[in-house]
């Protein structure tokens, strides 16, 4: 008989937990105290798999517990909505045998955020990729190889959010450096075209970081800001597809924001770049 894959708890799920888990041991109440205001509702294996993200509490429960902690109006409001969106499924849950917990997160949250702020070192940006550029990057990145196809497809599929009604807007910067990778006979320049294409839209921001520009928090590597409408939800992604980890404490959420403002000023401005872009599209005819 085959055993079911363990539980792998989202980013959010994990961010409910350690604060119903802060918030009771703020207000001095152990577990037991806990499920005793709540007979035949809660227990203590209940509370506990709540608190370590192994299963996820109703709304309503969520609410009660929030209510007895007395948690301040603003965390209440996040925290119900997380609880709410526990069920929801999206398309990408077809993949779910190709892409890491991580990348699934990220799908999510994506097609949730109202700003994605994203900066590269070394690829153009996934939410900007044509196909044979996703092919030929996962192919050679990829450590399983023969699920290029799918991963393509999902990579893709994610773009949807850039072109649909009330579209996420994008502010991407790239560096010089990964518009100079050698993708293929005619892939890079189909790339670049698109990249093109892609900064005219109104909700679309690219900018190139050139080689020769001056030290920034860019250089620390790699990372994705996704803002949404309560400040309080806002997440960083950072590294590569190995070592790729969630920033979600809201302090240090805001020192990748403010290193992204820094980012963007020493980059070259939209127009220049647009500039630059085309002029390396040029160079590949």
């Amino acid at each position: 008989m085959a055993t079911a894959e363990p539980r792998v708890p989202t980013v959010r799920q994990r961010r409910l937990a350690a604060d119903l888990r802060r918030l009771r041991e703020a207000k001095g109440l152990s577990a037991e105290q806990v499920v005793s205001k709540f007979p035949g509702i809660l227990n203590l294996p209940k509370l506990s798999r709540y608190e370590n993200a192994r299963s996820g509490a109703k709304p309503e429960i969520v609410e009660a517990l929030l209510d007895l902690y007395g948690c301040d109006e603003g965390l209440r409001t996040v925290l119900l909505k997380i609880a709410g969106q526990k069920d929801q499924r999206g398309w990408w849950k077809g993949y779910s045998d190709t892409i890491n917990p991580i990348y699934t997160d990220l799908i999510s949250m994506e097609s949730q955020a109202v700003e994605v702020k994203a900066f590269e070192l070394g690829f153009v940006p996934g939410l900007l990729q044509t196909p044979d550029y996703a092919a030929a990057i996962i192919s050679r990145l990829s450590a399983v190889p023969t699920g290029v196809e799918a991963m393509v497809d999902v990579r893709i599929a994610r773009q949807r959010v850039l072109t649909r009604e009330n579209p996420v807007k994008l502010c991407a910067v790239v560096h010089e450096a990964a518009l100079a990778i050698n993708a293929g006979e005619g892939v890079m320049r189909e790339q670049l075209n698109r990249l093109a294409k892609m900064s005219r839209l109104p909700n679309i921001q690219i900018q190139v970081m050139p080689a020769n520009t001056r030290p920034n928090p860019g250089l620390n590597g790699a990372f994705t800001l996704l803002e949404f409408p309560q400040r309080a939800l806002d997440v960083v992604l950072t590294g590569a597809t190995v070592r790729s980890s969630w920033v979600e404490d809201p302090t240090e959420v805001d020192i990748y924001r403010g290193g992204f403002h820094e980012i963007m000023a020493a980059a070259l401005n939209v127009d220049d770049s647009l500039d630059f872009i085309i002029g390396k599209r040029d160079e590949l005819t």
